[in-house]
């Protein structure tokens, strides 16, 4: 309060001052032809000056400086009238300047004092906050071959619906709804994406950013532009996060952040945040080696606190969680060579489908209807979640079986990947890179039975048939070479680009069906996600400081099951701020 009554003061003396410099700037005729009993009156009904305020005010003017004191004319007194009316004497312009700068002076010193201002500085707290952001335009075409398997079920879309109805002979049967695999399309996409960065203490980070999405799917922020019809898009929460550094070298990150370990988009989406917990770490051991580390705990899929049942009642909770570690080193044998390799382990808790306990063919919910997957793309094996005793009063074959589906495999993964770069110039080097894992939890003597794709192809000649056995895999790897700016390009999560920057990269990439989750992996690869290998070549180009236009080509095959084959161009601009 007290804070509040001087700034009013300090504004009271500034305005007086202004108002008696505009008075007294005009000739002596000039302001005696002023009513100065008006402009008095005025400035004390509004609340800024006060009689003794205005007194002490005339007091001063009517005293010149002992330099100044020279012949003047004759200064009528002033004061206040029995009417209660003020009179205000001319004022000579030396005096006018003296009392403006004394003011100004006066203003200026306190603010600086006191920190609620400082000459060419701006608030303390806009000084703790940044804004940070992207934005990609692109164009996009999907091109399949003509020999393509028609009939791939969506199993997203079955298990995000009320399930399928597997009962061909059930009244009311339709068909699943189906991946396209054999008409080519074309789109465009845009990505924007908005950040705000807070410090909240010298060992504290706070930040949330915002991202376009077509869905709440944990991968591409991408979203297709005219598919509402030219409405508008939506914005969601892609980051919200708190870093703590507790000591150098060390962070801990809580909340929903960036991916913290050191992998490739052969097993997580370079646009994929985790939610969580991650502690990383790093520190030198020489001047050319150092290691670095990280751990973390992250949710994958919490339970519905009403997960049920009508007829059943609340069923046991499902939740799904992903525990992973990391360790590495980076070697730097000279100033314009680097080489970065590191070893991971990530067991997924939960995310394997489980056969539920036996139900009635119109019971609505069943006890493992939760662990089929909350997002999928294409390429894991599936089996049946639910246990379904048939209606014994309809012929045998027409009984409702309405199905969900899970993952048949569990997925505990190793992983290794390796980076070299060699420096030619300062914007110019090469960067050789590979990735491999394995799913050691993949059991393909107990899946088989389970399964219900990918599977190879039956074949029948003459009498015999062939094929039709279960070729699902548990490993994946990938190479990739990439010459020219190595700060600029795809999946440079900091990416940078300077005028003239340019960039190649060449690779190869084979990822079995259940190596990983194919709700987590590249979406841009074949159709997304798993079961698919083939070649990926790219260029970039820098336009400008911080933009570049990007263009590259994808030629994928499936692995395993019914012939698969789609090409994938992508022509981008990029922007970032």
């Amino acid at each position: 309060m007290t804070s509040y009554i001087t700034h009013k003061q300090r504004l009271k003396t500034a305005l007086l001052a202004c108002a008696a410099g505009a008075v007294f700037a005009a000739s002596p005729a000039a302001a005696q032809a002023v009513d100065p009993n008006k402009l008095l009156e005025i400035m004390v009904s509004k609340g800024l000056v006060s009689r003794a305020e205005a007194d002490a005010m005339i007091a001063e003017a009517r005293t010149a400086p002992p330099q100044q004191a020279q012949a003047l004319p004759p200064v009528p007194a002033g004061g206040v009238a029995a009417d209660g009316t003020q009179t205000i004497p001319y004022v000579p312009e030396v005096v006018r300047e003296q009392i403006v700068q004394q003011v100004r002076t006066e203003l200026a010193g306190q603010a600086q004092a006191e920190g609620w201002a400082k000459p060419g500085e701006t608030p303390e707290w806009t000084r703790r906050i940044s804004l940070y952001g992207d934005v990609r335009v692109r164009g996009e075409g999907r091109f399949f071959n003509d020999e393509n398997y028609p009939d791939f079920p969506n199993w997203g879309a079955i298990n995000a619906g009320e399930g399928f109805q597997v009962n061909d002979g059930a009244p009311g049967y339709v068909n699943p709804p189906y991946i396209n695999a054999n008409e080519d399309r074309k789109r465009f996409r845009l990505r924007a994406r908005l950040g705000i960065r807070a410090q909240i203490a010298d060992w504290i980070t706070a930040d949330v950013r915002l991202a376009t999405g077509a869905d709440n799917g944990p991968i591409s922020a991408n979203q297709t532009l005219g598919a509402e019809g030219t409405g508008k898009y939506h914005f969601w929460l892609d980051r919200a996060s708190i870093r703590l550094k507790p000591v150098a070298g060390v962070n801990v990150d809580l909340g929903r952040f960036a991916n913290p370990f050191f992998t490739s988009d052969l097993i997580f989406d370079n646009d994929m945040n985790f939610d969580g917990v991650a502690i990383s770490g790093s520190g030198r051991v020489s001047d050319q080696l150092s290691l670095f580390g990280t751990a973390g705990a992250f949710p994958v899929f919490n339970t519905d606190l009403n997960f049920g049942s009508r007829d059943a009642g609340p069923f046991k909770s499902t939740d799904k969680y992903l525990f992973a570690a990391q360790a590495g080193l980076e070697f730097r044998p000279a100033q314009n060579i680097r080489a970065k390799l590191a070893g991971g382990y990530f067991y997924y808790d939960g995310v394997q489908g489980q056969f539920s306990s036996p139900g009635r063919w119109d019971q609505d919910v069943f006890d493992t209807d939760a662990t089929r997957p909350s997002f999928q793309q294409f390429g894991n094996t599936m089996t049946v979640l639910r246990n379904i005793t048939a209606n014994p009063a309809v012929p045998q074959g027409t009984s409702p079986e309405v199905q969900y589906f899970g993952l048949a495999s569990k997925f505990e993964m190793i992983t290794a990947r390796g980076q070299l770069e060699y420096d030619i110039s300062d914007r110019v080097g090469i960067r050789l890179e590979g990735d491999f894992v394995k799913n050691i939890g993949f059991d393909r003597k107990a899946i088989a039975p389970l399964a219900i794709n990918n599977f190879s192809p039956r074949t029948t000649i003459g009498t015999i048939t062939t094929g039709g056995d279960y070729q699902g895999g548990d490993t994946g790897w990938q190479a990739r070479l990439t010459v020219g700016s190595l700060a600029m390009g795809y999946g440079q999560g900091d990416w940078s680009a300077e005028r003239g920057d340019w960039s190649f990269h060449l690779g190869y990439r084979r990822l079995g069906s259940d190596a990983v989750i194919d709700g987590f992996a590249d979406s841009d690869f074949g159709l997304g996600g798993t079961n698919v290998k083939g070649w990926l070549a790219g260029a970039n180009y820098g336009i400008a400081k911080n933009a570049f236009l990007g263009l590259r080509w994808m030629s994928s095959d499936e692995v395993s099951g019914p012939p698969l084959s789609v090409d994938r161009l992508f022509v981008d601009l990029s922007t970032k701020f």
